[in-house]
Order: C-alpha cells, then structure tokens, then sequence
C-alpha cells in the first residue's frame, strides 16, 4: 500500500488551497478536500441485496485529490490514499436528517486516528474518470453505468477539471453497520465551512461541499432570474389538509429542512424486486389557484342543482393524485401488491414558472372581487414579466419543490426508493393559458413567427439538425411550415435566410433581428388580440386534464384563456432544477443484487436501465415537410407529440449493451424505463386497429429521423418517440420476435409521454415480395390493464412496450372509437412484477360527486361528450361527427312542443342520454309596481320519447310557459326584416347514464363518473315574441365554447365578474387589494 502523505504538511496544504469550492474551509490541519456524491442520489438511489457484503459509491473530487489519493494517470487506475479522506469525510446519516455539525479531522469515520490503520481494510478506491457534461463513468471493471447530465455539470461547475472515483465499501465494517433492510440512512462527505459557508448555510458547522453548490446554485437563481421562489424549503406534508385543492401545505422553517442533496442506501429482499412506474405526473400548483374559483356555470340563486357547485371544486389536482398513487405502491392493499421501488420517469411538473396560489384572491380576502381578481391573476401577458408582480405571482420552483417534499417523504415515512428520470417538461419555461389558441393568422400564429425574427436560437430550433443546414434545407423546411398548421413561422424562416436579389445590398443578420426584437415587444403588449377566441388550439387537451370541460375551465380562468407566451419554451436550461436537487445523473444502468467486486455481474438479481430525455425536442417536426411531402420515413406531419431528438445516444446504446450482459451472465431479467415511448397510437387510432386495420398498425424502425423512399418509420404507431437508433434498439436490444439481434434483451421497457395506458407486444416481419425484402414491425396486441385487467408478459418470451398513463392528469384511451380520443381514463400508474411479468394498473378514482371528498380522480363523461361536439369535424382527430344536435322545431307549435334531436351513430351507440333539462335566464325589466325584478334561472323539464338515444324531447305548456317569461326578458334583435326575441342565457343539461361495454366485451366506462350531467350553452329565439320557441341550437363559435364574459360582467357584476376588457387589460393586486 502506498504511504500516506503528512497532510497536515504546509506544502501539502499550499497545494490543495489552490482550487478551494467556495465556503470551505482552508485553515483546518490538515486541508478538508471537497466532493459531490453522485451516486447514489435521491433520485438514484442505492440498493442492497440481502447479504450482500460490499458496494460502490461514485464521488467527483476537487482536481487537487488526484495528487493527495495517489492516483495514476491511467483510467482507471488505484487511488490508495483516498481511504484517508474517506476516513475523515464520509458519513452515514438517518435519511431523515443530516447533521450539520461533525469532525472532520483524520480517522474520524473508523475511529483510527491519524494512523488510519482501519480504514484502508474496508475501503478500496479507483480513479475512473474526469467530471464533465455528458460524461459516460465506467467502473474500475470497465463497465459502463451512467452519463453525466450537462446541466448538472453547469451546476457543479466549481468541481470542473476534478475526477471522478469509484470507491468500494465493505458492508461489515462498523461504520455501516447502521445500513439495513428497515428505514433508508444517507451518505453524506461532509467538510467543515468558512465563515462564506455559514452565511449561505445558516447555523451549520460543517456540511456537503454538493449542498453548498445547491445553495449558491439557488442564490444565483434569485440574481439571474429574479423570479424564483424565495422560501427554498420542503413543504411539510405532514401538516395541512391531505388535499391542496385550494391551498398548499406549510413549508418546514428548520436548518436542516432546506432544499439539499440527499444519497440513500437500504437493503432490500433478496429477489427482484416489484417496480412501480409512474410518469407524466404533470405537478402544477395552478390547479390549486383554479381550485379557489367560486364561479358557476348557473350563476346567482339556483337552489337544489347539485350539479352546479363552483367551477373550482371540479377540477383534477395532480398533486392530490401523484401522492396517493405513491402512498397505494408504498403500501399496498385492495388487491394491489406493494411495489419495492418505483420509476418516476419525468414530466414532473407542466412548467417552471407557475401561478402561486397564495397570492391569489379567494373568498372575503377581497369582498365581492374574488372572481374578478382571480381573472387578473389568471393573465400571463400582464403579469409575468412585470417588475412587481412578476415574482409574487409566476415564480419559479414552486412545482420541483412540491415533487421535492413529496419525493422526500416516500423515503422517510415509507421507505419507498424512487428512480428518477427526465421528460420533456422539466425544461418548460413558462405557462400557458388553460385553452392556448393558434391558428392561421392569429395572435399565435404571428407570435411564432416573430420569434424566429428576434432570436437565432430560435432559428436554429426551426431549420432542423442545426442551423448550418443548407440554403435548399432551410427553404425546403420554410416552406413546408408555411403549408402547415407554423405557417407564421414558416414565413418567418423565408423571410430571415432569404438571399438578396441581383442589385440588392445584403440586409445583415443584425439589422433584421433587431427589427425582430422590437416588433416581437410590440406584439406582445397587445393582450386584447393575444385573447381573442380562434377555434385552433395549441394543445386541446389541457382543460381535460382537469377532468373539465372547455367551459368550465375558462370559467375559472378567465377571458385570458388563450394566450400563449412562447412558441419555443424548451429550454435546456432549465434542467439545471432537476439535476440539482433529484440525481446529477442523466442515464444509468443498475445491477441489482450484484456486489461491487463482481466482475462479470452473474449475482445480478435484476437490471434497471434508466434513460434520460436529452437536452432537446422536435415538437415542430419541419423535416417532415421536405421528406417528399408524406413520402420519406417521417409521416406524423408538422406539430407533433415531441420526439426525443437525443435518444437512443451512442451512449445509450453502450449502457443498454452493458445491461443486456448483466443479464446474459446473471439469466435474469432487464428492465428499461424512459420517458419517451417505443409504441404508442396517436390519439385517432383504436386498440381495435390491431385486428381491424393491420396496415395501419406496422412501422419501419430506423437510426434517423430523416431519410427518402422508405416506408414510415414515424407514424400513428409510435407518437411520442425517439428519433435516433430506433431500429438498432429493437433489433439488438429488446425481446422482439424475429428480431436480429440474438444476445439478451430488455423483457420490459416502461415509458409515458402519450398519456395513454397501452402494453404494446410487437414482432418483425420480413416482406419477400420484393427484392429489397425490407423489414417492418408490426403492433400484434395492444391492450390496457386498466380496462383489459393485469396482462402476462413472463420474462424471456417477448417483450412488453408499456406506455403508463398519467400519474397527476386525466388520461385517455381510444378502443374502438367509442369517444373517439376522448375516453378518459383515472390518475394511474403502472406495476410489474418481473419475477412472473405481471403487469397491472394502479389507479386512483376518489371522487367529490360520488363520495363527497375534495377530489376529482374519476373521469367525467360529460367532458369527453363536449370535447366529441368542440372537436367536431376535424380531419386531425378523425373527423368527429357532432353527437347532439336539436332539430326544426315548428314556428307556431300550440302547447306542448316537441324537439327532434339528431344523435351522431356514435352518440347512439353510447345510449347514455337520461334526460334533457333547458336552463333559461330572466332577468332585467320591472315588474308592476315598476320595481327592478330580481334575476332568475328557471328550469325547463322535457320527456324523452325514448331513454339512451332518444331521437326526440317535448317540452310541456308549462315549459313553454317559463320560456315566455325568459323571452319576455331577451334580446331583441331583427334578421332577414323579421324581429326575434333570443333568451338571454340558456343552458342545455343531459342528464347521462353510463354506457355499455365495447362490441368486443370491454368495460370502458367502469371507472368512468357517468352521471354529471353535460352542461353547456345554447341559443333559444322566438320569432313571436316569446309565444312559441322557434329555434334552439348551441352557439357557434367563441359563445359555444366559453362564458359570454360580457353577459356576465353586465349582469352579475355583484358576484365578483368584471368585463373582459378589465380582465385583459388589468394587472392582479395582491391579496386583501384591489384595483378598481
């Protein structure tokens, strides 16, 4: 063994004072040397077999440890002095709580003193690497195990230049004897801190060079971004209400509850262990500000409607429902089997930056201006980059810090370890409005457009693999957008790469962005444009989501609704939250079971391997519109599910390779988890597809995104997908029929992104009918076990493609076209059993109208009717017929009155219509003593001819009595030299009934809340002044779908409303004031 050095010599301490990280101490004898933890991590998290003796740890060390620990140049290479630092720094603390005061002088750790004669028996360490973005660490054995995130790199940028050291522990040694199959305990190298150090962490002596990184990391976000959240500690979920329908839990106030990093270690069985998946939980404290709404759809006294409670207490709290899927794979019970670990695989959280629904008005905090200032809050344009607003209302974090506290508690009250990976969403910058409208020359449509003008990086994101692409590329992609849905932004690129004309002087670069700059500026100062109502929108789904319906969620929001802030909200930056604080690790390979000095991994119980996103996304798809329009290996369009543009990397593919041979020499199983998907169907395609239409259910894997005369290698098969090394990774890497590839490959690959529950089975197929005789594979099963029960997939037989639904959101499903995209399906997540290759579904289905608690887990019918009438007509969803329509009604009709009623084929088969109920608003006008008469709903009843799929109501003269008084009230108004009365506001209520199972058996609707009735509003004239109803249709347009804001401001104004213009134009006080 080499000698160890003095280290409490002055040269020695010269030496290592010269690349000090900031707030450590340097006049301790001898020198604390600092290092990160970067595995294990909260969300990495380190586990042990059952007897198993020893295990690695993987540190970044400050560069002068490279010298004090006798490492070689080589990688790898001994380190065999890094036992005395491990000695003096490395602790092992309750995952609970890490202390904040230590020794760290020599022998500390083995109690061995300055001889450190202990400690070099238990402890063996390697140099394997140097510490950089995108890093791939191997072992001292070679072996590859994980990527180095490039934010988390950016971070921990006070350790660039330092190396990376695997460091072997022995697990009998006395030190770890804390370790054991009960409560997590956590690592931690603690250092002893300087008077900086104190200042950014508050009565501690001593602690983790990683947490002081954290904590100048978090400082530095309130200096360059302004906007961050300031309280920067967990919430305390102990405490509070168990729901945050309508407010957020208190935060922890102590030292040692801050935002830090944490590394657990526990022991856990001896057999594989059960996963649970979790992804797209979509965390956003929005939902608890939209929760405070108390706006109705039947606004003022209406006595015994059950169905018209305030609009907030409908909506679907991912928070809510992420806890209680974690708590029911912790705990187990009601035929769910506890999962030992569960794989959180992104999307987190919708946006950074988000609505602190503390800062939003709720009940008397401001007398009868609730509603009203909840509108102003609701509006992005007006607040989200103003100076005093900005900060109080969109800061950044509050979202991660909720997934932090969360996360956190799984481990301490549950024991439950948690892998964590990256989706697309952690890198949203901004929120959107809660139906965000674009389309073709819109506000939207032009602000795309302006964005490319005004910032390179954007230009870049539009033209493709780089913005190198050549001239032809780049006026191919411009001109494909401008044919598409971004035709702004299409014209945008033409017009910013154009070549000048002969005779023409070349118009820099730098003069047409900054041009672009003040006309983007400009543009986003006109709120009253960025609101107006377009059918387009940006993404449909978003009030479904909520288990809401259109309306409904612009009711809570407000007439601001549709803005969009951005075109371009990925922002690789703003990974830097997630990999700080959940794991430095982008991707990695875990072998479970498997000691560390097990060269080959034939111990391995079972592997995990976890793959990241990447650093960027391809959500505008332009390639697509050069590959010979429709016929090159891209065939999803432009605007598309984003497609992961990183993945599968070559390094990857290298962690993938080292997984399947812990596999081969261990005749286990292989799990992959990410967040993007292998096979998902786009939202049109029916599971049915896979026996009724087989064409339409095979794809053409392939290492690239682009590429001529070929057969779809992007299609409806596979949305939500990666875009490099596709047809490698299922020829060498997965458990697929007639594949290629004969090593061993994964038996189950976990994904989300889609929001739609699949377990997808696939083989290769060979054609021999042509000469190129080109492969293809084909989707051969694809069912939900949320509705199809648990699925076997047994481990060696083939491998399941498993898409998990939301673990936050509403999902959907599409079996055989029976809501079309619009089945909505419970909060759930997946869990698997590798030891046999079951598959089930955990859901969570608690429900306020059926069981009286705060949440809305169970999907309603009546939004997935609404979205069948909204999203009518349009090719991209399938081209929905509209399910209800009211048919002619005779002008002059004595008595009672009957309505035909036109039922789409599809609204037929679902025979769920119970009954149909008119609303219809008088108000306004004197009454004899010439005195205002109050406001008033009456309800108007009719009888179905027949239940289920009535083709016809009538209304009876008592009926058409109430009519005449909400007429006598209407508008007046002439058409074609003819005068009509129009009732004010009405609303038509069909009552439902829950709908029978598919055609093939499956119950769809089971978990389905079926009996709220769907609400929305129509038109009523009389051409006879209020003696008969001579038309009843549902409005067209912005009225069809959203509140008439004027009406309500005009007519309830005590109740809180206030007109749009003030609510577009108005900026949020603060609660408790208002701005008249």
């Amino acid at each position: 063994m080499a000698t160890v050095p003095n280290l409490g010599s002055s040269a020695a301490n010269a030496q290592s004072a010269k690349n000090r990280i900031p707030g450590v101490c340097d006049c301790s004898d001898p020198v604390d040397k600092s290092a990160l933890i970067l595995y294990p991590s909260l969300g990495t998290p380190l586990l042990l077999k059952e007897g198993q003796t020893k295990c690695s740890i993987f540190i970044v060390g400050e560069s002068s440890l490279k010298a004090a620990s006798g490492a070689g140049a080589a990688i790898p290479a001994p380190a065999p002095n890094l036992h005395v630092f491990v000695d003096r720094h490395l602790r092992l603390y309750s995952i609970k709580e890490k202390g904040t005061q230590t020794d760290t002088t020599t022998g500390t750790l083995f109690g061995d003193g300055n001889t450190c004669a202990t400690a070099p028996q238990h402890i063996n360490a390697w140099r394997v690497g140097r510490f950089g973005a995108g890093v791939l660490i191997k072992d001292r054995h070679g072996r590859p195990f994980a990527t180095i995130a490039s934010m988390a790199a950016q971070v921990y940028k006070d350790l660039q230049g330092g190396d990376i050291y695997e460091i072997e522990i022995d697990l009998k040694a006395a030190p770890f004897q804390g370790i054991n199959s009960g409560d997590f305990m956590s690592f931690a190298w603690m250092v002893k801190l300087n008077d900086a150090g104190k200042q950014l962490l508050p009565n501690a002596t001593h602690a983790e060079p990683q947490d002081l990184m954290i904590a100048k990391f978090l400082r530095e976000q309130s200096t360059k971004d302004p906007f961050h959240f300031a309280n920067l500690h967990e919430f305390d979920l102990s405490k509070g209400a168990r729901t945050t329908a309508n407010q957020l839990p208190p935060q922890k106030t102590g030292a040692g509850e801050r935002l830090q990093s944490w590394h657990p270690v526990k022991y856990m069985p001896a057999r594989p262990l059960k996963l649970g998946h979790l992804s797209d939980v979509h965390v956003n404290v929005r939902h608890t500000a939209m929760g405070k709404s108390m706006a109705q759809v039947l606004e003022g006294d209406v006595a015994d409607v059950k169905w018209n409670t305030p609009v907030g207490t409908k909506v679907c709290n991912s928070f809510d429902a992420l806890r209680a899927l974690f708590e029911k794979m912790a705990l187990g019970g009601d035929k769910i089997e506890k999962a030992d670990a569960v794989l959180l695989t992104g999307d987190l959280i919708d946006f950074n930056r988000n609505l602190n629904p503390a800062q939003v008005a709720a009940g008397k905090a401001t007398g009868n201006k609730a509603i009203g200032e909840q509108w102003k809050s609701f509006n992005l344009l007006a607040n989200i980059d103003d100076p005093s607003n900005g900060k109080r209302l969109y800061p950044r974090g509050l979202d991660d810090m909720l997934v932090f506290s969360l996360v956190r508690e799984m481990y301490r009250k549950h024991s439950l370890p948690v892998f964590m990976t990256s989706g697309n969403h952690e890198a949203y910058q901004v929120p959107y409005g809660i139906s965000a409208r674009v389309e073709e020359g819109s506000w939207g449509y032009q602000l795309g457009s302006l964005e490319v003008k005004a910032d390179p990086e954007n230009l870049a994101v539009v033209a493709g693999r780089g913005a190198s692409a050549t001239a032809e590329v780049v006026a191919g992609v411009a001109g494909g957008l401008k044919a598409s849905f971004f035709g702004g932004i299409g014209e945008a690129l033409e017009n910013l790469t154009r070549r000048p004309k002969v005779g023409e002087k070349p118009e820099g670069l730098v003069s047409r962005l900054t041009g672009g700059k003040a006309a983007l500026q400009k543009h986003l100062e006109n709120k009253e444009a960025a609101s107006k109502w377009v059918r387009g929108k940006a993404n449909e789904g978003m009030s479904r989501d909520h288990n809401m319906t259109i309306y409904e969620a612009c009711l809570a929001y407000g007439p601001t609704y549709g803005q969009v802030l951005s075109g371009f909200n990925f922002n690789t930056g703003q990974f830097d939250w997630f990999y700080a604080l959940f794991t430095p690790l982008a991707d990695c390979v875990i072998a479970y079971g498997a000691g560390s000095d097990d060269a080959s991994g034939s111990s391995t119980v079972q592997t995990i391997a976890a793959l990241g996103w990447g650093d960027k996304e391809n959500y505008l798809n332009a390639y697509d519109a050069i590959d010979g329009k429709g016929g090159g290996v891209d065939r999803q369009g432009t605007g598309i599910l984003p497609r992961a543009v990183e993945s599968f990397s070559n390094d990857q593919l290298t962690l993938l390779k080292q997984a399947a041979s812990y596999k081969g020499a261990s005749k286990s199983t292989l799990t992959v988890a990410s967040h993007f998907t292998i096979v998902s169907f786009d939202e049109p395609e029916p599971f049915s597809n896979v026996e009724k239409a087989k064409d339409r259910c095979k794809f053409v894997p392939y290492n690239g995104s682009t590429g001529m005369n070929m057969r779809g290698a992007f299609n409806q098969v596979n949305v939500g997908t990666c875009e490099r090394n596709q047809a490698t990774y299922l020829e060498h890497y997965v458990n697929v029929g007639g594949r290629r590839g004969r090593g061993p490959g994964a038996d189950w690959h976990l994904s989300g992104h889609s929001h739609r529950s699949g377990v997808y089975k696939v083989r290769w197929h060979q054609d021999y009918s042509s000469a190129a005789g080109r492969q293809w594979v084909q989707v051969h099963s694809a069912k939900d076990p949320g509705i199809h029960k648990a699925q076997m997939v047994p481990p060696d037989t083939e491998a399941a493609l498993i898409v998990s639904s939301c673990g936050g959101p509403i999902g959907y499903q599409n079996l055989d076209g029976e809501l079309s995209a619009w089945t909505g399906r419970p909060p759930a997540g997946t869990l698997l059993e590798p030891a046999t290759g079951k598959i089930s579904q955990v859901s969570t289905r608690r429900c306020r109208i059926e069981d009286g608690q705060a949440y809305n887990e169970k999907p309603r019918l009546c939004v997935a009717l609404d979205y069948l009438h909204v999203m009518n007509g349009l090719p991209e969803k399938g081209n929905i017929h509209t399910p209800l329509e009211f048919g002619d009604i005779s002008p002059f009709a004595p008595g009672n009155t009957q309505i035909p009623l036109r039922l789409s084929r599809q609204m037929k088969k679902l025979n769920c219509i119970k009954s149909l109920t008119l609303w219809v608003f008088e108000g306004g006008g004197l009454d004899e003593a010439d005195k205002p008469k109050p406001n008033k709903w009456h309800r108007v009843g009719t009888e179905l001819d027949k239940p289920g799929s009535p083709s016809s109501v009538t209304i009876s003269s008592e009926g058409m009595a109430a009519l005449a008084k909400a007429f006598a009230t209407g508008v007046v108004g002439r058409q074609a030299n003819s005068t009509f009365r129009r009732i004010q506001s009405a609303f038509c209520e069909v009552g439902l009934q829950r709908p029978g199972p598919t055609d093939a058996g499956e119950d769809w609707a089971l978990h389905m809340q079926c009996t709220d009735p769907w609400v929305f509003p129509i038109s009523a004239v009389s051409l006879n002044a209020g003696g008969t109803m001579s038309n009843l249709v549902r409005f067209g347009g912005e009225k069809g779908e959203v509140p008439d804001w004027k009406w309500l401001a005009k007519t309830f104004e005590a109740n809180g409303y206030i007109s749009p213009e003030a609510a577009i134009a108005g900026k949020a006080s603060a609660p408790g004031k208002t701005r008249s």
